[in-house]
């Protein structure tokens, strides 16, 4: 039986969350970091400043890409799964006792 085609949305999936997961760890750390008070950091870092600026953005976008390619490989699961049980019912009707070919009627 052959295999069913490789679903795309599988490594969008896989990239999106490792973003996603990054992106979180460095929102929490910035909050984290937000807790202390400025001056026994030294000062604010690069990544506080750029997760405050965009971390909401970058995070809604993420969740959004995720929520697609999830759509997406779940759809594409299901159309080639329609795909091989109509093939396995094609073969399970020719393969049957009985079934015609066609070759021996007028």
């Amino acid at each position: 039986m052959p295999r069913p085609p490789r679903n795309p949305f599988y490594a969008v999936l896989g990239i999106a969350g490792f973003a996603f997961t990054v992106t979180a760890a460095a929102s929490c750390v910035a909050v984290l970091r937000g807790v202390r008070p400025v001056a026994a950091t030294g000062g604010s870092h690069v990544l506080d400043v750029f997760m405050a600026r965009y971390g909401t953005t970058l995070l809604v976008g993420e969740i959004a890409v995720l929520t697609l390619a999830t759509v997406g490989a779940i759809w594409l699961d299901h159309l080639a799964g329609q795909q091989v049980r109509h093939a396995r019912a094609a073969r399970e009707a020719a393969d049957a006792p009985g079934a015609s070919t066609g070759a021996d009627e007028p």
